[in-house]
């Protein structure tokens, strides 16, 4: 099954509840960029926000991607505010391996993060943890940004890698074409950004994105 997960990071903060709200019936999961400014440049928001929205939509499944140095200090703060999904960078942390066992100890679905320029190999030892890796398909920090089209290769090695048990999620500059570029390189879910939020027709975005991967 293909699933959509929608990133808030353009959306209108201003009015963020009444955009989730507007897409929340069409999406399979809610993506949430924490970024703190130290391991990516940008600073996005936190845990007061996930605690918040957990509240406001207690039925929407919660992604939320760590972009941030040191996740060993703070996934579990994470789960707490309502995470169902936790997925940190191997580039951020030594303590890999530790953090994947722990997040699923809490019950919770654990994933890593892969920048561009990182060897999917490295996912090898912790394989077996895993119930999701995010390819990054533009270099993280801001959203709006254009598919790395050499990433389709990378998605192909990390299918091989492991199996279809694991759920192979990418994120940056999908839109109805390169969404099935990545379908057909082996992802299965796939983080939209700005092509939702920054359109002005936000449902029939979606629509068409549905449209294609259904092609």
């Amino acid at each position: 099954m293909y699933k959509l997960s929608a990133s808030i990071l353009n959306a209108n903060f201003a009015r963020l509840g009444d955009e989730i709200r507007e897409v929340e019936d069409l999406i399979d999961e809610l993506h949430l960029d924490v970024m703190d400014g130290h391991y990516v440049d940008n600073i996005s928001f936190g845990l007061p926000v996930i605690g918040t929205l957990r509240k406001e939509f207690s039925s929407l499944v919660f992604d939320t991607h760590l972009m941030i140095s040191h996740p060993e200090r703070y996934w579990e703060e994470f789960i707490e505010a309502g995470s169902d999904i936790l997925v940190f960078h191997l580039e951020a942390t030594p303590k890999a391996f530790l953090i994947l066992q722990r997040i699923k100890e809490k019950g919770r679905l654990a994933g890593i993060s892969l920048n561009p320029a990182t060897d999917v190999r490295l996912l090898e030892p912790v394989k077996d943890l895993l119930d999701r890796v995010l390819i990054m398909t533009v270099e993280p920090g801001f959203g709006g940004q254009r598919f790395l089209t050499p990433m389709l290769r990378k998605i192909e090695q990390a299918r091989e890698i492991l199996g279809d048990r694991v759920d192979i999620e990418v994120d940056g500059g999908i839109n109805p074409t390169t969404i099935v570029e990545a379908r057909s390189a082996g992802a299965t879910t796939f983080v939209v950004g700005s092509s939702i939020f920054q359109s002005e027709d936000k449902r029939g975005e979606i629509l068409r994105l549905r449209e294609a991967l259904a092609t």
